[in-house]
């Protein structure tokens, strides 16, 4: 059971590292881009909108970068754009914002006389006078309208800029298009050799401060979080449209963040299942449908040891998750168990990924390592696996039947070796060209350990120096990447370890 289990955690490190891992130079460059465009493009949004230049307090990262488990590459950012209204959040009646259940994961918002009242004041003509389409007649705010007024803002400055901007010497392009809620910037740069592409969604969002918390949703007791957003996202499952423009998307985005950070493995087995998803073709699966089960899982399990267990073990386990709730088709909403996720995924289509996911766990349970890597692939990413110089070296390494078998101590701190050649005769050449081929290996893995412990002490240095940095939205996404990297070299390191112990094993 170790062999096998060693075996897989290796090929699972590797490919984690081949395909799923973000690239060091491809963040810096993509958040450097971002921050420099990003910042001159909203002091532009600001001067084509005095209310957005007043009341656009603050912006958020978001989305699978901000939660520190997005896959392969950093092509997109996320980003909620808090939009304060002049209203009092904490009073819930007609003078402030009336908070009412729809459908499970969404709410109404209702204001009544604190609107009313707006265009009474000598800000109206050239503040407040946008909000006065942004109800309805029973004065229910509306999601469609206050996402179109963003839209509005984002043409205007793309115009003012002629569609482009200038950092450091390059310039970029940038276009724009509409998903869903959001309004997505494409950036890229106009010319030069290395290609630089990026998607930025901005999404405009209410944010409410405890004790204001919906009813009927779940309270996280001792959490540090304190806010909560409501997203213009609407309810595709709603057909009246004059309803769905009303209804409001539910985040506890934080509390989610809270609630999985120092669990250890956790984020890269999001990863590594989101690699499969994407390798599988299962796209009705959204990426928070996945981060949901994960968040059961943490709820369920309580110690975050869970977590520290191996790769593999944890990445089977939590496969089987995702199979045994395609099969039931049901992945309720974390926060709200009336809210069936996947309630709208065509039940063909639930059953091919449940076939899919039962074929990996089959390969797992197998020992199967090769088809089980090869699920998490492409056809393009296979041929470039089998390429690899990891994979060329396990395919060479690969001991003759019955040449080599392993006795292993039960005891874990120690080990001894039995060296058997049943078949054959004893070859004094043979046994002194295998050890000096074993003692090579474990030079070239202490080295590579020593070197990994090097990367750890790095990047402890960078947390500490970032930590003592003012608490900004950046520096936080730069300690939360930080910390998933440290997370990622710890379990490359764990892995070699765990190889130079087998070897001077003869395991």
């Amino acid at each position: 059971m170790s062999a096998k289990k060693k075996n897989l955690d290796v090929y699972l490190g590797e490919i984690f590292k081949q395909f799923v891992a973000l690239k060091d130079d491809d963040f810096k460059r993509s958040q450097e881009v971002f921050k420099s465009v990003f910042e001159q493009f909203k002091q532009k949004m600001g001067e084509q909108c005095n209310y957005f230049g007043t009341y656009a307090s603050q912006v958020l990262y978001a989305g699978s970068v901000y939660d520190g488990i997005k896959v392969s590459k950093l092509d997109e950012f996320d980003m909620d754009i808090v939009i304060r209204l002049p209203v009092n959040y904490q009073d819930d009646g007609e003078n402030g914002i009336i908070i009412e259940n729809a459908e499970p994961g969404f709410v109404t918002l209702k204001i009544v006389k604190a609107f009313d009242n707006l265009d009474k004041q000598k800000e109206w003509e050239n503040r407040h006078r946008v909000t006065r389409d942004w109800r309805d007649s029973d004065k229910y705010f509306l999601q469609n309208k206050f996402r179109h007024w963003l839209h509005s803002i984002v043409q205007k400055t793309l115009n003012e800029l002629n569609g482009q901007v200038t950092v450091n010497g390059v310039t970029y392009l940038m276009k724009y298009k509409m998903s869903g809620p959001a309004y997505t910037l494409n950036i890229r740069n106009a010319d030069g050799e290395d290609h630089f592409l990026l998607d930025v969604d901005l999404v405009p969002v209410i944010r409410f401060l405890l004790p204001r918390w919906p009813e009927g949703y779940r309270m996280m007791e001792g959490s540090q979080v304190k806010e909560w957003l409501a997203v213009p996202k609407p309810n595709k499952a709603v057909a009246d449209e004059s309803q769905r423009n009303r209804l409001w998307r539910l985040s506890f985005q934080d509390y989610e963040r809270d609630m999985i950070k120092g669990c250890s493995q956790l984020k890269n087995i999001i990863r590594l299942v989101k690699k499969l998803r994407d390798a599988r073709g299962m796209k009705a699966i959204a990426s928070y449908y996945i981060k949901t089960l994960f968040l059961w899982k943490v709820q369920k399990t309580e110690d975050k040891k869970y977590w520290q267990r191996k790769l593999s073990v944890i990445f089977r386990e939590m496969v089987e998750e995702l199979y045994n709730a395609i099969k039931e088709k049901n992945i309720p909403y974390f926060w709200n168990e009336d809210n069936n996720l996947i309630q709208g995924v065509k039940e063909t289509l639930l059953n091919d990924y449940a076939e899919k996911l039962k074929q990996v766990l089959d390969s797992i349970d197998a020992n199967d390592v090769e088809k089980v890597a090869y699920a998490l692939l492409t056809t393009d990413e296979i041929k470039e696996f089998k390429e690899s110089e990891f994979y060329k070296k396990q395919e060479a390494n690969l001991p003759a039947d019955n040449v080599i078998v392993r006795s292993i101590s039960s005891s874990s701190s120690s080990c001894s070796t039995n060296i058997q050649i049943p078949n054959k005769k004893q070859d004094d050449d043979k046994v002194f060209d295998l050890v000096k081929s074993l003692i090579s290996k474990v030079d070239r893995l202490t080295t590579r350990v020593e070197q990994q412990d090097d990367k750890i002490m790095k990047l402890e240095k960078e947390l500490q120096e970032l930590k003592n940095e003012t608490n900004q939205n950046s520096t936080q996404l730069k300690v939360d990447i930080l910390e998933n990297k440290k997370a990622e070299v710890l379990e490359i390191k764990n892995t070699q370890d765990t190889e130079v112990t087998d070897l001077l094993c003869f395991g």
